[in-house]
């Protein structure tokens, strides 16, 4: 095993490389989750959107019922009625609805001939949107008060305040045998893929380069060692790393995001494990090939930030796989990390684990498995090519450079 402890001795004194990698992944890995949670959440949360009365009828309990109405469900910014200060207003979004009720409105509500109310909303603003359905709620309640009891206008808005403040408890059930996971954890272990496969290419491509060098080459050609041995301990050697890697941003997953995963379904959380550890695999096979080709410490980061870039984008990891348009997901089918995407996807929408649910996860794993054999194939065919050549390219490793 003496390539093998070779090829440690080579990552320890690369280890301060690795850990800062490692440690500048790991904080984007966390932090993206956490950003982009409130994007993807299907949890409802009533909107605070912000609004302006501007009252030029005067005070009465009419007007001031619309105010305590909006102002439980929003925030009331305070403007001069002044036509430059409205339009300023709008336009840089300080408020998102503003009302103008006209002078004479109250008497004219009461008469049953309202006057129409000016309205200002942000364009294509869904808050505004919001108000507006508020106010016409508000409207409309103390208008079938008005027709259909004779009740001074206090006793109306206080009657309409009333009735707008009932409110219904919802009760949320889960019909399974656990919690969904959680979309935290979900987008966690998006980002996975990417740091696996930057990793996992910077830590193998630093073994082969080292081993390719033209010294190296021709001591190891005659030595007692046959080139399968030799290629045997380096790939012991890079799934030991891979592991060690997988495992411990599995771990770091868990201390994190650990509270997340209250009630979830233990069956679930099994099967995200094997997803990532295939896409270990994935990654380990896509470094092989890759490695094949890097003939600089230069090259190495270069062309890992390049490959993961590339399949993480088009395979779904950045961007969901729902907004991409057709061509780029007939492209994107032939990237590993969109069956890895896609099958996190439908771990995570499991409520069953019968065999018409799971099929999906086991067709999006199986085709992963394939293209890491491919590519094992690909890199040790390319290997035997290189290794049997005639030529000594200079290759040079980070101590030479």
């Amino acid at each position: 095993m003496r390539v093998f402890n070779v090829c440690n001795i080579i990552i320890k004194r690369r280890f301060v490389t690795f850990a800062l990698y490692f440690i500048v992944f790991m904080a984007l890995t966390i932090i993206m989750p956490m950003m982009s949670a409130e994007l993807y959440t299907t949890d409802f949360a009533e909107m605070k959107p912000n609004f302006t009365i501007i009252n030029r009828d005067g005070i009465s309990p009419l007007t001031d019922g619309l105010a305590i109405y909006l102002d439980g469900r929003g925030h009331e910014v305070i403007l001069t009625d002044d036509r430059e200060t409205l339009q300023d207003a709008s336009f840089f979004n300080a408020t998102d609805y503003i009302i103008i009720l006209p002078q004479g409105f109250k008497d004219a509500f009461f008469k049953g001939q309202p006057l129409m109310i000016e309205t200002v909303a942000t364009a294509e603003s869904a808050k505004g949107l919001y108000v507006d359905l508020l106010v016409n709620q508000y409207f409309n309640q103390a208008r079938f008060y008005r027709e259909m009891a004779s009740t001074d206008e206090a006793a109306l808005v206080s009657a309409v305040l009333e009735d707008l403040s009932i409110e219904t408890k919802v009760e949320t059930k889960r019909f399974g045998t656990g919690a969904p996971v959680d979309t935290t954890y979900q987008i966690y272990n998006n980002m996975l893929s990417y740091i696996l496969i930057v990793l996992i290419i910077v830590s193998i491509s630093n073994l082969t380069s080292s081993f390719r060098r033209p010294d190296i080459r021709m001591r190891n050609m005659c030595s007692p060692l046959k080139p399968r041995s030799i290629s045997g301990q380096q790939i012991l050697s890079g799934l030991l790393v891979s592991f060690a890697a997988w495992a411990l941003l599995t771990a770091m997953g868990f201390v994190v995001f650990g509270s997340y995963l209250a009630g979830t379904d233990r069956r679930a959380i099994g099967l995200i494990l094997l997803n990532s550890f295939v896409m270990t695999l994935v990654a380990l096979s896509i470094a092989s090939l890759v490695s094949a080709f890097i003939k600089s410490p230069n090259s190495q980061n270069a062309a890992a930030n390049f490959v993961s870039l590339g399949l993480c984008f088009l395979g779904g990891v950045f961007v969901p796989i729902s907004i991409l348009g057709e061509g780029l997901l007939t492209v994107a089918r032939f990237t590993p990390t969109y069956w890895y995407v896609k099958a996190l996807g439908n771990i995570c929408e499991l409520t069953s684990f019968s065999r018409d649910t799971l099929a999906p996860i086991w067709q999006a794993i199986l085709t992963m498995l394939i293209f890491a054999a491919a590519f094992f194939c690909l890199s040790l065919v390319i290997g035997k090519h290189i290794s049997q050549s005639e030529k000594f390219s200079s290759n040079r490793t980070e101590i030479e450079g």
